[in-house]
C-alpha cells in the first residue's frame, strides 16, 4: 500500500493554567475585595477617640472656679475677685496659664469662636486676642432685667463673631452685633411666662429643677432653642419640658416647628457641631435620655453603646475636637461623662476623670469640679480610630 499524500495538521490540546496559578489569582482577586471592604468600613463607620488623661494642678492662685468655656485653641477660666479685680485665666493645654486681670466684675464667660464676653447681670465686655494676649474692650450696657448665673450657670449670651442673643429669665431675648445697641427679639410670654410665675411641672424630676435659661445654641445656619410645650410652664427653669423647639435664621424672626422629641422628655441642655445637634436629658429621675438631630426637625434617640447607665444627664459640649457629656449620678454623689469624635460613636470618661463642669477645644478636654478647683483633669485627644467598641 501506498503511503498517503493527505496533509496531517496536528493541533495541540488546549492547556490549563496550573493549579498553583488559579490558587494565586483567586488569593489576589479576594485580597482585593477585603480592602476594599475595608477601606469602606474606616472611612464610613462611626469612630472611637483614643484620649490621654492627666491629672493637673489650676491656675495658680486661682480663687475659685466661676466660669470656664473652650475657644477654638484652649480653655478659659474666670476666677473670682481679688486684690486686683477679677482675673482671667487661659490656657492652651492646661499645664501652663496665662493670667489677665479684668475690668469690673464679671462673674460669666461666653466664647464667640476665638473672642470671649466677660460680663455680670448689667454689662460686659468684648475679650479679643491680639498678638496672643487678651485684649479687653470698651463696657456695654446690658437690657434691664438680664440675670446671668442662674441654676446651672449655662451662658445667657450665645452667639457668634457676628452677632449674639443676650437672655433673661424674665422671658426676654436681645439680639446685639456689638454690644452698643440691642434689639428685643422675643418678648414674654412668647417662650413662656417669666420664672416668677408659679407653676406645677409635669416631667421634669423636682429633685433636679433649678432657674436658668432655655437650651439656645448657634450654628452656621442660624439659631435653635427649645422651651416648654406647657405655656403655663416659665421661661427660665431648667429642666425644658417636652420641649418645644425655635428655628431663626438670624436670630430675629423666630418659627415654631412641629418637631417632638419623646412624649414626657426633657433637656437640660443642648450642643451643635458640624451640622449635628445633640439634646441631653431624660424621661424621669433616674432614666436618662438624649437625642441626635442633623436639621433640628427629625430626632432620634442616642445611646452610647448600651445606655447611659445611672445618671442624669445635665451638660453637653461641642467644640473642634468633639463631643463631651456629663451627669450627675441619680442615687449617691459623683458625675459620670462620655466623649465622643462625631457625636455618634461615644466612649465613657474612665472612672477617675470626674467634675461636674467639661468643655472641648481643638485638641484636648478639660473636666473640673467647683468643690475641687483648682485641681482638674484633661484630656488630650491623640486620635480618631477604628469604629464604635
Amino acid at each position: 500500500m501506498e503511503p498517503s499524500t493527505d496533509i496531517h495538521v496536528e493541533i495541540p490540546l488546549p492547556t490549563t493554567p496550573s493549579r498553583r496559578r488559579v490558587v494565586w489569582a483567586r488569593v489576589i482577586i479576594l485580597t482585593a475585595v477585603a480592602m476594599a471592604v475595608l477601606v469602606f468600613v474606616v472611612t464610613t463607620a462611626p469612630r472611637s477617640q483614643s484620649t490621654e488623661w492627666t491629672s493637673h494642678r489650676g491656675p495658680s492662685g486661682a480663687v475659685n472656679l466661676d466660669s470656664l468655656v473652650a475657644f477654638d485653641d484652649g480653655f478659659a477660666v474666670l476666677s473670682g475677685m481679688t486684690g486686683e479685680g477679677v482675673v482671667l485665666w487661659s490656657s492652651i493645654d492646661g499645664s501652663v496659664w496665662e493670667r489677665n486681670t479684668l475690668q469690673g466684675t464679671p462673674s460669666q464667660l461666653s466664647a464667640l469662636g476665638d473672642t470671649l464676653i466677660a460680663y455680670d447681670s448689667l454689662s460686659g465686655r468684648m475679650i479679643e486676642q491680639v498678638n496672643d494676649e487678651w485684649v479687653e474692650g470698651g463696657p456695654f450696657a446690658f437690657p434691664d432685667n438680664v440675670r446671668s448665673r442662674q441654676g446651672s450657670g449655662r451662658p445667657s449670651v450665645i452667639g457668634d463673631v457676628d452677632a449674639f442673643l443676650s437672655v433673661a429669665l424674665a422671658g426676654h431675648v436681645w439680639l446685639s452685633e456689638d454690644g452698643s445697641v440691642f434689639e428685643e427679639v422675643v418678648s414674654e410670654p412668647m417662650w413662656g411666662p417669666g420664672v416668677e410665675q408659679p407653676f406645677d411641672s409635669r416631667c421634669r424630676p423636682r429633685s433636679r429643677t433649678s432657674p436658668d435659661i432655655p437650651p439656645i445654641v448657634a450654628t452656621e445656619s442660624g439659631y435653635l432653642a427649645m422651651t416648654s410645650s406647657n405655656t403655663a410652664e416659665p421661661f427660665g427653669v431648667s429642666p425644658v419640658c417636652e420641649p418645644t423647639i425655635w428655628h431663626s435664621v438670624d436670630g430675629r424672626a423666630w418659627s415654631q416647628s412641629d418637631a417632638r422629641l419623646e412624649s414626657r422628655a426633657f433637656v437640660y441642655d443642648l450642643a451643635w457641631r458640624e451640622g449635628r445637634f445633640v439634646a441631653v436629658g431624660g424621661l424621669g429621675l433616674g432614666d436618662p435620655a438624649a437625642w441626635t438631630s442633623a436639621d433640628g426637625l427629625e430626632w432620634e434617640p442616642l445611646l452610647p453603646g448600651e445606655s447611659w447607665g445611672g445618671v442624669d444627664l445635665v451638660s453637653v459640649d461641642a467644640g473642634r475636637g468633639g463631643w463631651i457629656v456629663v451627669g450627675k449620678v441619680s442615687e449617691g454623689s459623683g458625675y459620670a461623662g462620655w466623649t465622643s469624635p462625631d457625636g455618634v460613636c461615644w466612649d465613657a470618661l474612665p472612672w477617675f476623670v470626674e467634675g461636674g463642669e467639661a468643655v472641648i477645644a481643638a485638641s484636648h478636654i478639660m473636666v473640673a469640679d467647683r468643690a475641687k478647683f483648682p485641681e482638674l483633669w484633661v484630656g488630650t485627644l491623640l486620635a480618631t480610630v477604628g469604629s464604635c467598641r
